[in-house]
């Protein structure tokens, strides 16, 4: 019975453990009647830039690769919207389509919200809508979505 405690007790302490983490700030984007919400892939709760090597770089393929990232379908001259969680916000952020950063420097707004005039610049397996959090100089964390052409749109 007391090697049943024990087991127990081990067990609960474990899952409180695991509890504590915090989670990595999220990402809303949306077009349409469409949305998907997403974590941080990598995101630096100790406040210093994400190590390219040790997270971002690696993370960041992968998801590029198709590695279960968020997908909105989208529409030519369709509002598409990112919404991000204040402590993003506070940090900086740019989007970026494909290898296209839509803003100069970062933005410290909220919301952000843009459109494609012409779905003939994205390819039939979509483009990667990254998101980065930090000054330029510094990454403070990446998400990934994926932009489709809305079946049936031609």
């Amino acid at each position: 019975m007391r090697r049943l405690a024990l087991l127990a007790a081990a067990g609960a302490s474990v899952f409180a453990l695991a509890a504590c983490e915090k989670p990595s700030p999220g990402i809303t984007v949306f077009s349409g009647q469409s949305s998907a919400h997403s974590g941080a892939l990598c995101w630096s709760f100790s406040g210093e830039t994400l190590d390219s090597t040790a997270c971002a770089q690696d993370v960041v393929e992968n998801a590029l690769r198709g590695g279960g990232v968020g997908t909105i379908p989208i529409v030519p001259g369709e509002t598409i919207g990112i919404s991000v969680e204040p402590s993003v916000a506070r940090e900086g952020w740019t989007p970026v389509v494909g290898s296209q950063r839509l803003l100069q420097t970062p933005t410290t707004s909220t919301y952000y919200r843009f459109s494609f005039p012409d779905l003939q610049e994205v390819p039939v397996d979509g483009l990667p809508l990254q998101i980065v959090a930090g000054t330029g100089e510094t990454t403070k964390g990446i998400w990934i979505f994926r932009l489709v052409p809305r079946p049936g749109i031609e």
